[in-house]
């Protein structure tokens, strides 16, 4: 037996390749759309990817089932879950798979186990390696069901169906798996910094009695008393989730292999561009953008989480185009955005801010001030706003004073509450999701805005005054 992962920092995605070296047939588990190394992998050991399977309808990004399948001319089958009706049945798949349904890998065999509680279809594969034990499996792929450290979240649904599902997810957790020996290893579909869980762990496998001793959300306890906890402080869902929801129950669009968002436009193109309601993303670092950039365009610095803060932030119903300081990020921004559902990138300007620069257009810039200047403007000035767009917990944590919080990921829901008539200091953990606010705020038509650099991680270093 080989197995792979494929993690994708960031959105913390966990895809796998199993394969059975004898037989040379292998399958995908949660493919991303960035098929290449799934393929390339299965290449270069010898294996044929036969079967792709889904363990649900993902909500935090684009699955690749689909793209994977195309590339390889259409030969492998999709296995997608059958079960719970047809509102998530995705129509795309070859085969729609039920609890107790099974394929074969050569010596491997995969069985399906209906696991609802995540969303209502959910399943997970147990594994049985035919030359160990044909009755007890020795891994279980486990979804966005059971992760290292943490269960999946039951509420990205909505209210009305979010105590049902903590519910089944309850009974999938106790009595579904409960006959499954301890000695069976899991591998999740996410890891720590993703958004389908409270509180994943980092490492991204474990086993089912390790985390039935350690996992906190596996303490047996009262059904009822376990789904207030469970749902008790749950992290705020980006919106964009019920978006790719849509999108993987129908089945994405195919990319194909020429990667899209790879054309040069000069500066007067992507001037003119902008008047033909193109989205203009700056993926520059925040001090490179607050130097100096395309008037009106949206900051997200290339990251992990660039990402992440594109799905809370950017319309999905603009082309965009890129502002990057290396060409070669073009390709990487595109791969992160076609991840969640930005299908529509155009291109980058070519020869970078400086061709902006030379060609005579109108710049921007973002006022930058450390904590210290922060805290002597606040003495000197009543009617400076101090917005704060971190998450709910880290406020609770330690904010300062005087300040309003709004999460950077709904700061668009919510301009209203941020006064247009006075200067505006915006502050997060380090200043780089301040950016992303700052220049949306920027955007918007606030005049004065300041991005505080640092955030509340040198506020608090410098031993400055919380609450």
């Amino acid at each position: 037996m080989l197995i792979q992962s494929f993690f994708v920092p960031g959105l913390a995605i966990a895809s796998y390749l199993i394969g059975d070296e004898k037989s040379g047939t292998a399958a995908v588990v949660d493919p991303t759309r960035d098929v290449d190394k799934f393929i390339d992998f299965a290449s270069a050991h010898g294996l044929h990817i036969r079967h792709i399977l889904e363990t649900h309808v993902h909500a935090d990004f684009v699955c690749g089932s689909r793209e994977l399948k195309s590339r390889l001319k259409d030969k492998p089958v999709i296995h997608c879950s059958g079960c719970n009706g047809d509102e998530w049945t995705q129509p795309f798949a070859d085969d729609h798979v039920r609890e107790g349904d099974s394929i074969d890998l050569g010596d491997l065999r995969l069985e399906f186990l209906h696991v609802p509680g995540h969303t209502p279809e959910h399943i997970a594969i147990q594994v049985f390696d035919r030359t160990r034990s044909d009755q007890l499996p020795w891994l279980m792929f486990t979804g966005d069901f059971l992760f290292v450290g943490d269960v999946g979240r039951p509420d990205l649904l909505g209210e009305e169906a979010q105590q049902e599902l903590a519910h089944e997810l309850y009974q999938s957790l106790f009595e579904k798996t409960a006959a499954l020996p301890d000695f069976t290893e899991i591998f999740p579909a996410h890891g720590a910094g993703s958004l389908c869980g409270k509180a994943i762990g980092s490492r991204q496998s474990s086993t089912l009695g390790f985390e039935r001793r350690f996992n906190k959300s596996l303490q047996q306890q009262n059904e009822s008393t376990w789904v207030r906890s469970l749902l008790d402080q749950m992290p705020l869902a980006p919106a964009y989730f019920k978006r790719l929801k849509r999108i993987n129950r129908n089945g994405a669009d195919l990319i194909g292999p020429q990667l899209p968002g790879q054309r040069r436009w000069s500066a007067k193109q992507i001037r003119d561009r902008i008047c033909e309601e193109c989205l203009v993303v700056d993926v520059r670092p925040k001090e490179a953008f607050a130097a100096a950039h395309i008037p009106d365009s949206i900051n997200i610095p290339l990251g992990e989480n660039l990402p992440t803060w594109a799905g809370w932030v950017l319309p999905y119903d603009r082309p965009t185009l890129l502002v990057v300081d290396d060409p070669d990020d073009a390709a990487k921004v595109t791969t992160h955005l076609l991840r969640v559902g930005f299908d529509d990138v155009r291109g980058y300007l070519d020869g970078g801010i400086e061709s902006w620069e030379t060609s005579g257009y109108e710049l921007a810039s973002l006022n930058t001030v450390s904590v210290h200047q922060l805290d002597q403007l606040m003495r000197n000035r009543s009617n400076l706003t101090i917005l704060d767009v971190r998450t709910e917990k880290e406020w609770d944590g330690g904010h300062i004073d005087g300040a309003i919080h709004i999460h950077g990921g709904i700061l668009q829901d919510h301009l209203d509450d941020v006064p247009k008539d006075r200067p505006v200091s915006v502050i997060c953990g380090s200043g780089y999701r301040a950016s992303i606010a700052a220049s949306f705020l920027k955007r918007s038509g606030f005049d004065d805005v300041t991005n505080v650099v640092g955030g509340m991680t040198a506020w608090q270093a410098a031993k400055l005054p919380t609450v």
